[in-house]
């Protein structure tokens, strides 16, 4: 029973750590606007070439210098921090 409370602190504190390491990048669901109000214009800016269909949304890749941002059509999808 010891070691189920251990593990549920270990988890807790990794969520807590891996959240606040991430505070101050775009998260997931925010809009192509907000990101551009809150950090600027990007240093560059990538599309995705070919067919653009429902099921192949056009992805888009903000470069920021220390983190760049994909959004699927004007959504974040993802922060990568280089």
């Amino acid at each position: 029973m010891r070691l189920s409370k251990w593990f549920s602190a270990l988890l807790l504190a990794i969520a807590f750590f891996a959240n606040s390491a991430f505070a101050g990048y775009p998260h997931n669901g925010m809009s192509m606007s907000s990101v551009k109000a809150q950090y600027g214009e990007p240093q560059s800016v990538r599309q995705s070439a070919g067919p653009i269909k429902k099921r192949w949304p056009r992805i888009t890749v903000w470069n920021y210098g220390t983190f760049s941002v994909y959004f699927e059509r004007r959504t974040v999808l993802h922060t990568v921090v280089h």
